[in-house]
């Protein structure tokens, strides 16, 4: 009964899905278009830059000439920019025991920073029955809205160091 009834809706509303599956392929088709054009717009633009600069023309006289759109590369070395300040770049990690007994140093407390100290914290818990449990928290302009432990606020501590002054930590990167 259940599948007849299924069997029916899917009968009733087949030319609603099939016109609707066309639409979105129709759409993505035009956006597929769109994103070709623009990439082999910029593709033109930056090989064109590359045979300014290889002739010896200076990076500066060029953006200031009407040879080349210097807004469309600043904008484009702006986005660039945006993106590099988001990457997750700041990175410190914590090893330790958590369970005191033969277990070694095998819980770990790591946090992933961006340049305005967003990003995460995880940890991993080593459990005497040989199990790791795995949590993360989020970290916002250096700090958690969540509790953090000690090694958690020492991998933030870590991750947000200038690199000189971490070199003695076991990881550390810019």
């Amino acid at each position: 009964m259940k599948v007849e009834l299924i069997y029916e809706g899917i009968q009733r509303y087949l030319p609603e899905v099939i016109l609707v599956v066309v639409a979105l392929q129709v759409i993505l088709l035009i956006w597929g278009i769109l994103t070709t054009v623009r990439l082999g717009k910029q593709k033109r633009m930056i090989r064109q830059l590359a045979r300014k600069l290889g002739e010896g023309k200076e990076l500066k006289s060029l953006l200031e000439s009407e040879e080349i759109d210097g807004d469309l590369v600043i904008a484009h070395l702006q986005g660039i920019h945006d993106r590099l300040t988001r990457l997750k770049g700041k990175i410190g990690l914590v090893r330790y025991n958590a369970i005191g007994e033969r277990a070694s140093d095998m819980s770990f407390s790591l946090a992933l920073l961006d340049e305005n100290k967003d990003g995460i914290v995880m940890s991993s818990l080593f459990s005497n029955q040989g199990v790791s449990y795995i949590y993360s928290k989020p970290v916002h302009e250096g700090g958690s809205t969540h509790r953090l432990s000690k090694e958690e606020e020492q991998a933030i501590t870590q991750a947000l160091q200038p690199a000189i002054e971490a070199k003695n930590h076991s990881v550390k990167m810019l």
